[in-house]
């Protein structure tokens, strides 16, 4: 059970001040258009928590089809998984949707090269495993993938969810808000125990190029101490240096890309789980120390409240208290 709303004083006037005026009428909008690729074309590298080895094969899609994943199960038949929020069954350390008995792990990384891209519409074969590879870290090798596939626009338009009034999601100190705005923006905080963590914060407008170059090259990031741990546990079975950026008790083990790496990756892994509502979002996003969890549930409760679908629960998955 998700913990009860509670935001401090202080959150809630930093929330108020976000507050824009109300978002234009439909009529004065512009709105992108549905997109695919030209050709198909493939990645491949091993499962960050799986260390499987992994390919991934984008296919264009026609107009509607939506982002859908497959996998192969015979020579005839094959298991289709939209990439809907609807679809997460797990979001332990990554995102995983699923359907008909099949599942589709870390996708997160993905979607969000599908976001900034503004893709809608493409197959997404994958071979070898039940888990989409981690590349190098980021969403930077997808991008750059997907554009050597080169976009192709379709004709009809998509239209974003307005933000219409605040939504909120909480767990302990750690909160997402959606507030109204003309356009999407994200603020995000963190702040974890490490001389290299500590109260970080930014407020980004949403600059395409920017998100596509830098907070795109953003590394997953983890912690030295907890390797041994997630490992006996299953996971990271593929992580190291090469696809993270890993922190030692005083530093890192690896060199950053940035100053602010791991808090452009917090903003990346949100933008991922949010591209699972299949249409863009005009509204400011504000998060503290979200996660796939709480993102997924913030998620589901943007399309209860702001687009009135009604068969959607968006506290399906337990978040630790």
């Amino acid at each position: 059970m998700v913990a009860a709303l509670q935001i401090s004083d202080k959150v809630v006037s930093i929330m108020l001040q976000f507050l824009p005026h109300p978002p234009k009428t439909k009529r004065q909008q512009k709105f992108q258009v549905r997109k695919t690729i030209k050709h198909s074309g493939f990645v491949e590298g091993i499962g960050l928590h799986s260390g499987e080895n992994m390919r991934l094969i984008f296919h264009p899609a026609e107009e509607g089809t939506g982002i859908v994943f497959w996998k192969r199960n015979s020579v005839s038949e094959r298991s289709l998984i939209p990439a809907d929020v609807r679809h997460v069954i797990d979001t332990s350390l990554a995102t995983t949707i699923g359907a008909d008995g099949e599942y589709i792990q870390t996708i997160e990384h993905l979607m969000y090269a599908l976001f900034v891209l503004g893709i809608t519409d493409l197959l997404l074969e994958v071979q070898g495993g039940h888990e989409i590879p981690i590349l190098d870290g980021s969403a930077r090798d997808f991008i750059a993938t997907l554009n050597e596939l080169e976009i192709h626009e379709h004709r009809e338009e998509v239209e974003p969810i307005l933000i219409t009034k605040p939504v909120m999601v909480n767990d302990g100190n750690r909160y997402l808000v959606a507030l109204p705005a003309d356009s999407f923006k994200v603020s995000y905080t963190i702040d974890y125990p490490h001389p290299l963590l500590k109260d970080l914060s930014i407020q980004l407008d949403y600059d395409r190029d920017f998100f596509i170059q830098e907070i795109g090259s953003a590394r997953t990031f983890g912690f030295l101490r907890d390797v041994e741990l997630l490992r006996q546990r299953g996971l990271a079975q593929g992580g190291s240096i090469d696809n993270a950026l890993v922190y030692t008790p005083e530093g890192t083990l690896n060199t950053p890309r940035f100053e602010l790496e791991s808090l452009y990756h917090k903003i990346l892994d949100l933008i991922g789980d949010l591209a699972l509502l299949g249409r863009p979002i005009r509204g400011h996003i504000l998060g503290s120390r979200g996660g796939h969890a709480l993102d997924v549930a913030f998620g589901k409760k943007i399309l209860k409240v702001c687009t009135g679908m009604v068969d959607v629960d968006y506290y399906p998955i337990t978040i630790a208290l």
